[in-house]
């Protein structure tokens, strides 16, 4: 099957810098306007519900509860792990994927840190959502004032968002609001952290450069930091068979189909609603980056019956096998009429072919062999009247199978009985009378 870029994939939700962004906005877009930018429209005409499901709340009730809920000023930031306990590793911008379904844009910084290490608010403020979100598996996204400006920081990956926290809670920086985890789509345990000046979804920022701006140093923080690199290009393989189009879309055409491992050229942070522009060989186009990743897939070996071997019979009173391809080589057995022989190579030139035979193995001149075991045994016999019946049995009383003209050859199956000879002839199986064969033709 040709993974066409799949039906979802057309007028898909996601954006092309990340953990899937368009979908987490859906959730969060009300609700941050409210909070920070005052009541408006939205909330006097309607009752939202956030993205992960709840009860609606009538206006009135809804602006009560977001106006108690809305954070305090402050000007102190902390780390979300402590000192110490992690490592920076995939660095904010773009990048190549580092596993499939993953941004080519990243939006945070990733802190790989063992799993269950806590997790704390950077600073006081209101926890927003707590819970289940394609891509991070489980997030939880914090609204913040600092320093008289709206911010909202990003926390992915954790296996229980709502363990010690719940949307709609304070809390205070420093506060323990989750654990390290490595869910939704990741390669290893760590958090996965993102600073959103004017809050979610408004414009995202570099959060080693926001923190160390206010006193909160990450990177001296952690116990190894990799080289902060972008890459010229990243390099994806198929991950079956799949379609490059000249557009980032089903509805354009296919250019020429991807064979499963077909290497593919990308430009870092290029994707866009799925789709990633490439170059395989000579070829530009699109493919759909679900079907892209970053290592080969194992491909089973296809799996074929193994060709037959050719068998042939003795169709001499004796053969000699011998065990080179010549009649002055030594005999290693003598075969009797009938004896099978099993080919083990290609029939010579000169008529020779090794065979197996007996438990023997040597060489035979195939002039000497048949194709079935009763040509071997039994000389073809010819009919010598003008008509003759090939009965099912051997008996005159019995049903005709065919009317076999004068000379046809028969091919005798077993030796005659009683008058009667068992034969096969033009596809029919039966018996004739044998005083009406001669063995010339």
């Amino acid at each position: 099957m040709v993974r066409n870029d799949s039906k979802d994939v057309a007028g898909g939700a996601f954006t092309h810098r990340t953990h899937g962004l368009a979908a987490r906005r859906v959730g969060l877009g009300v609700a941050a306007a409210l909070v920070f930018g005052g009541l408006g429209t939205a909330a006097a005409g309607a009752a939202p519900v956030g993205a992960g499901g709840g009860t609606a709340l009538a206006p009135s009730a809804l602006s009560a509860a977001l106006e108690a809920a809305t954070p305090t000023n402050t000007t102190k930031v902390v780390t979300p792990l402590k000192a110490g306990k992690y490592r920076l590793s995939s660095y904010y911008g773009p990048r190549c994927m580092p596993t499939v379904n993953a941004s080519d844009w990243h939006l945070g910084q990733d802190m790989a840190a063992a799993d269950g290490t806590p997790i704390y608010a950077v600073a006081s403020g209101v926890v927003r959502k707590a819970g289940a979100v394609s891509g991070f598996g489980q997030w939880i996204v914090i609204d913040h004032v600092i320093g008289g400006k709206k911010v909202s920081t990003v926390y992915g990956h954790m296996w229980n968002a709502t363990k010690y926290v719940k949307a709609g809670q304070a809390v205070k920086a420093g506060q323990h609001i989750a654990d390290v985890g490595s869910n939704g789509v990741a390669t290893g345990p760590h958090l996965h952290l993102e600073v959103w000046p004017g809050g979610y979804g408004v414009s995202s920022t570099d959060p080693l450069t926001y923190m160390k701006a206010r006193g909160v140093n990450l990177t001296a923080g952690a116990t190894s930091a990799i080289k902060r690199v972008v890459p010229s290009s990243c390099t994806y393989y198929a991950r079956t068979r799949l379609n490059l189009r000249v557009g980032a879309s089903t509805t354009t055409p296919s250019t020429t189909v991807l064979p499963v491992n077909a290497k593919l050229v990308a430009k870092p942070g290029t994707k866009s609603n799925g789709w990633l522009p490439v170059r395989y060989g000579t070829r530009s186009g699109w493919v759909y980056s679900t079907y892209v990743g970053p290592s080969k897939v194992s491909v089973p070996p296809t799996t074929s019956k193994p060709t037959p071997k050719t068998v042939r019979y003795v169709a001499v009173t004796t053969l000699n096998l011998r065990a080179s391809a010549s009649t002055s080589a030594k005999v290693v057995a003598k075969l009797t009429r009938g004896a099978a022989v099993t080919y083990q190579g290609s029939v010579s030139s000169s008529g020779w072919v090794k065979v197996t035979s007996g438990g023997h193995t040597g060489y035979v001149a195939t002039r000497y062999l048949k194709a079935t075991k009763a040509q071997a045994l039994y000389a073809l016999k010819y009919v010598d009247v003008s008509v003759l019946n090939l009965r099912s049995k051997p008996t005159t009383s019995s049903s005709v199978v065919a009317k076999l003209a004068r000379n046809k050859a028969v091919q005798p199956l077993a030796a005659a009985s009683k008058g009667w000879q068992k034969v096969q002839v033009s596809g029919h199986t039966g018996y004739v009378a044998t005083a009406y064969l001669r063995t010339t033709k």
